[in-house]
């Protein structure tokens, strides 16, 4: 929804309004359109430098995003498993870039040391936390390191995406499937991935148990007998204490306390029976005298229950010895002792199985896994079929995108064997290969793709499943690798005439499905956007500065013309006349 950067490489400040639909950028070469996309890569996690600072705020750059997460729900299912609070689908973004203390400035270069500091809806949070939310939030294409097409791993997912109904149907078969085998499998695999370590195991928990419930250890019990343990020891010198106390109220050889407390109290009611408001203090003098009597007597008591115990000191010393025996092997603590007894409960219950019981678990999955073989082989079938078509109807929109000789091809590894496990995917394992210019072998993308040829695959493939794909009419682009924002970066190097016309209109009806940004020279792909920003760069004798500026009315049609070459007359009448068949 919204962009705001404070300080970042040239721009000081910019407020960036984007909205749904496709958003275009357009500059001069070197104007600093890139910044604009290093921005967002910023916002989902790529990597920060100092460099990346500017010269007009310290030693500190700042870019927020305000997201609408409304047709994200993978984004939305991972901020709330990760425990991030998320209201009305909002997602704010803030990453700061920080110079290392220290780091100097020296004609104009910064010390190559920063740090970053995240935070997600107000919540600080990692750089790898953001880097995982945004692969389900931002595709970026062209000259940065988020490039989806360019991980193997993905591959299957638009693959699948193609598939119809009944494709769709069976990946969530498989799923199950493989789901139910593997819960089964996993427990079969502890019960029997040794009976002899089983068995040992078994053992060693078991007189784990009878150690500790042998000294059946009760809550803080030690903190209490180190408290009677101290008070044995020092015995004599608390019975002198508290004989001292009970003493010292009640009188010994002189008056005590209490003694004097009365003669005040005898004194005061005298003074009652002539002024009524002494009553009050007379009052407190009294309940004193009753407080320091109880006090006087459990002095007394106190220092009549003391006495030296060697037996009990023994058995304190003893039991002592035994808790601490069970806290160095078990836990810190006692409370730590009995949840350590707590799990060896738990895990005896689990490693307690009868043979029967445990020939039964092998035949369930057994069975299991021959049931997910059969679906996932269907799978695979489906697969093999659905590549063909997804292979040439992506070929076939690679023509009108400048590629007229380039081949793409879905190629299957070896069929996974019965014996191997496979996963909730199945048991295939698929990599998208690519040729560019006729002579040359097909060969994986990450190996020989440009990136303006990375673009345009992924363009390519996005079209189509935005179409719908196999047999979805109306266009199912939840399924698959579902990313709700698409940005673009030089997508139209070395085209030009009627087939930019073509990447222009494939991206127009891309941003149908997605929000889809773009950065552009080509006035044939620019005209088409729902949202048209320029980029500029303005210098004096002192600073440069990068301005970003929405495009409405004549500022647009002056663009264009720039983009044709000259703002001439002949240019501006071809531009409105551009704008205008747009409508």
């Amino acid at each position: 929804l919204e962009i705001s950067i404070s300080n970042l490489a040239l721009i000081q400040e910019a407020d960036i309004q984007t909205g749904p639909g496709f958003n275009v950028l357009t500059g001069e070469t070197g104007a600093g359109k890139s910044i604009l996309i290093s921005a967002l890569g910023l916002l989902v996690g790529e990597r920060a430098a100092s460099e990346q600072i500017g010269a007009n705020n310290g030693n500190r750059a700042l870019v927020e995003g305000a997201f609408d997460l409304s047709n994200a729900p993978q984004a939305l299912e991972y901020l709330r498993e990760a425990g991030f609070t998320i209201e009305d689908n909002q997602l704010l973004i803030s990453r700061e870039i920080s110079g290392n203390e220290g780091g100097s400035r020296e004609g104009g270069s910064r010390s190559a040391g920063s740090r970053s500091r995240v935070r997600i809806n107000g919540r600080l949070a990692t750089t790898s936390t953001l880097r995982e939310l945004g692969t389900v939030l931002v595709d970026l294409h062209g000259q940065h390191e988020h490039q989806l097409l360019l991980n193997p791993d993905s591959h299957l997912g638009f693959l699948d995406a193609f598939g119809d109904t009944k494709h769709q149907k069976l990946r969530e078969t498989v799923a199950q499937k493989w789901e139910i085998w593997h819960g089964t499998q996993k427990r079969l695999d502890e019960l029997t991935r040794s009976e002899q370590q089983r068995a040992q195991r078994l053992d060693m928990l078991q007189f784990q148990a009878d150690e500790i419930d042998a000294t059946a250890p009760q809550p803080e019990e030690d903190d209490s007998l180190f408290e009677e343990r101290l008070r044995l020891l020092n015995a004599e010198k608390l019975r002198e204490a508290a004989l001292l106390c009970s003493e010292s109220l009640s009188g010994g050889e002189t008056d005590g306390a209490l003694a004097l407390v009365r003669q005040a109290l005898k004194a005061a009611r005298g003074l009652e029976e002539y002024d009524k408001s002494v009553g009050a203090w007379a009052g407190e003098i009294e309940s004193a005298l009753y407080e320091l009597d109880d006090a006087a007597s459990e002095a007394r008591r106190y220092s009549e229950s003391l006495e030296a115990d060697p037996l009990r000191l023994e058995e304190i010393e003893a039991r002592l010895h035994r808790l601490n025996r069970l806290k160095r092997k078990y836990g810190d603590t006692l409370t730590g002792v009995l949840a350590h007894r707590a799990r060896i409960a738990d895990e005896l219950d689990a490693l307690s199985i009868s043979e029967e019981e445990l020939s039964d678990l092998r035949a369930r999955a057994a069975t299991e896994r021959t049931t997910f073989i059969e679906v996932a082989e269907k799978l695979s079938q489906s697969r093999r079929k659905c590549s063909q078509s997804f292979g040439t109807t992506v070929v076939t929109e690679l023509r009108e995108l400048a590629m007229d000789k380039a081949r793409f091809e879905a190629q299957f590894e070896a069929h996974l064997e019965r014996d191997e496990n496979g996963s909730r995917d199945g048991i295939d394992k698929v990599e998208f290969i690519f040729s560019a210019n006729p002579g040359q072998p097909l060969r994986p993308l990450a190996r020989i793709a440009s990136g303006g040829e990375i673009s345009r695959v992924m363009l390519a493939i996005r079209s189509v499943l935005a179409s719908g794909g196999q047999g979805n009419k109306g266009g199912d682009v939840t399924v698959g690798n579902r990313v709700p924002t698409l940005v673009f970066d030089e997508i139209d190097t070395g085209i030009g005439g009627v087939t930019a016309e073509a990447v222009g209109a494939k991206m127009q009806q891309l941003a149908q499905h997605f929000q889809v940004f773009c950065v552009t020279h080509l006035p044939q792909i620019a005209r088409r956007a729902d949202r048209h920003y320029s980029v500029r760069k303005q210098s004096d004798d002192e600073q440069t500065s990068v301005s970003v500026t929405l495009l409405k009315g004549e500022d647009r049609v002056h663009e264009i013309a720039r983009m044709m070459g000259h703002e001439n007359e002949a240019n501006l009448r071809h531009a409105r006349q551009m704008l205008k068949d747009i409508g």
